[in-house]
């Protein structure tokens, strides 16, 4: 074989070894304090049951009446059916309350775990601790 290709076929493999640690990274919890439960009300603006993951935006209000979207991911559409939810568990112009592990880095939303619909039924907990 010549040097050039295998150097090529080395090439190759190292950036393929790139691709799967960023989508091992991508699949990562690391963005959320796992160690922290909160919850928060809301109104749903958008409920997206679709893999690869579960995503969830409602309208918060703020001390002055403005209103801050939070955004939510979750995991996987069969585990989240595994836990009850289906694709309107959450309907938009519901208000709910959500259960989530919030951003390390302080921004609204989160890892959600969880929600009350405004009809009180409870869905989750989604991840086991």
């Amino acid at each position: 074989m010549s040097r050039g290709v295998s150097t090529g076929i080395a090439a190759t493999f190292a950036l393929l070894g790139l691709g799967v640690n960023a989508a091992l990274a991508h699949h990562s919890l690391a963005p959320y304090d796992r160690s922290v439960s909160k919850s928060v009300e809301g109104v749903v603006k958008d409920y997206t049951f679709a893999n690869p993951h579960v995503r969830l935006t409602i309208a918060v209000p703020n001390a002055d009446g403005s209103m801050t979207d939070w955004e939510f991911e979750s995991t996987t559409v069969s585990r989240m059916m595994s836990r009850g939810f289906n694709r309107v568990s959450a309907r938009t112009g519901d208000t709910i309350t959500v259960r989530y592990n919030p951003r390390r880095s302080g921004g609204p939303g989160g890892l959600f775990t969880g929600f009350t619909d405004s009809r009180g039924r409870i869905y989750g907990p989604i991840y086991d601790r």
